[in-house]
């Protein structure tokens, strides 16, 4: 009797303690959830994806959703608040643009965190500062901060920066008056490149802190990138009409390939 008495005594402590803990704490503990379908608003918490390969789970506040994506190693994140940011996850598999202002210049570099930095560093038409060490969970790499100023001598909408394997092809972009901090990791010989991106003349605002928060928050584990089943023919990164978001660059039902659109952005 007293031996059952005692266990339903330390069973009652044991709930009041955790009643007692913060909501904070009992948040962290809980399995992070898939990221949902694109437009979704989401919900305070822990939040997971495999897209690029790695899964990478994090945490995010109020003000996210879930962002566009495609059939590829890509997902985003948008700011719902003014004046609006985006934070893309990619991965470098080694297709970049010699010409930015060439869609046919593409060429196949090493896949690295070093080389990619250089190929964003050296682009001409950027204004990058210099790059400086980062470690995301324990993953070292590098941080890089851009402005892309005005220029005329590109006939593009938008200057080509690499390559990424969605549908029937894609570019990781920038666009005149943006602001960009990229933090390029390396994940077990895999590059990860972290994007966050603000709107074409608009300033990041506290937004490019609240991303950070986001990145510090990060788990990564290694893992092997699985391509999505081909159901249907791929169709195009977004949806006819839709704005595609900083980095990813818009591409209506008809546009070609990047490897076919000629430089001056006309049609072949």
């Amino acid at each position: 009797m007293n031996a059952r008495l005692q266990r339903g005594g330390m069973t009652s402590v044991a709930v009041a303690m955790l009643l007692l803990l913060p909501a904070s704490t009992l948040s962290q503990d809980t399995a992070p959830e898939p990221l949902p379908e694109p437009g979704t608003p989401l919900e305070p918490g822990r939040y997971t994806s495999d897209a690029v390969g790695p899964d990478i789970d994090f945490r995010v506040g109020d003000g996210w959703l879930a962002g566009p994506s495609g059939d590829g190693p890509i997902f985003t994140l948008e700011r719902t608040d003014p004046p609006g940011a985006v934070l893309s996850v990619t991965r470098f598999d080694g297709e970049a643009f010699l010409d930015s202002c060439d869609a046919s210049s593409m060429t196949i570099v090493e896949p690295s965190v070093g080389r990619l930095a250089e190929i964003i560093a050296g682009n001409p038409y950027l204004n990058p500062g210099p790059p400086s060490p980062i470690e995301v969970d324990g993953h070292r790499g590098l941080q890089l901060d851009i402005g892309v100023p005005a220029y005329s001598e590109c006939q593009l909408p938008f200057l080509l920066i690499w390559a990424v394997p969605i549908g029937s092809g894609g570019e990781f972009v920038q666009v005149a008056d943006q602001q960009s901090r990229f933090i390029l990791l390396d994940v077990d010989g895999d590059v990860i490149s972290i994007a966050i991106e603000s709107f074409p003349g608009v300033p990041f605002g506290g937004l490019l802190d609240a991303a950070m928060d986001l990145v510090g928050s990060m788990r990564i584990e290694p893992g092997e990138y699985v391509p999505p089943d081909a159901t249907e023919s791929p169709g195009p990164s977004s949806s006819p009409g839709q704005s595609a978001a900083p980095g990813e660059s818009p591409r209506p039902d008809d546009a070609p390939a990047a490897s076919s659109v000629p430089a001056d952005g006309s049609s072949a």
